[in-house]
C-alpha cells in the first residue's frame, strides 16, 4: 500500500516514499527473493532504486548486499 505519511522513512536514493523494500544478497535466487518470474515483479512498480544503505535499519549493508526500494508512483490506493 502506498502511503504519504510524513513519518514514513523515505527512499535514501530519491527521497520519495516507497511501497516495498527488499534486501538482496549476492547468490540469492530470483524466486527466493521475489516469489515469481522477473517480469511480473518488475512491472508491478514504476520505479526501482537500489543502494547499500538500509533506511529502515539506518545502516549500510555489506558489499555483497543491496537494498531495493520499489516505487508505485500512483496516487494512494491507486493500485
Amino acid at each position: 500500500m502506498h502511503s504519504h505519511d510524513p513519518d514514513e522513512t523515505p527512499c535514501p536514493v530519491c527521497g520519495k516514499a516507497y511501497d516495498q523494500r527488499v534486501v538482496v544478497e549476492r547468490g540469492d535466487r530470483w524466486a527466493d527473493v521475489f516469489g515469481g518470474p522477473p517480469f511480473s515483479a518488475l512491472t508491478k512498480y514504476a520505479r526501482r532504486c537500489a543502494t547499500r544503505y538500509d533506511a529502515e535499519e539506518e545502516r549500510a549493508r555489506s558489499e555483497s548486499e543491496r537494498v531495493v526500494y520499489f516505487h508505485d508512483d500512483s496516487p494512494a490506493g491507486g493500485r
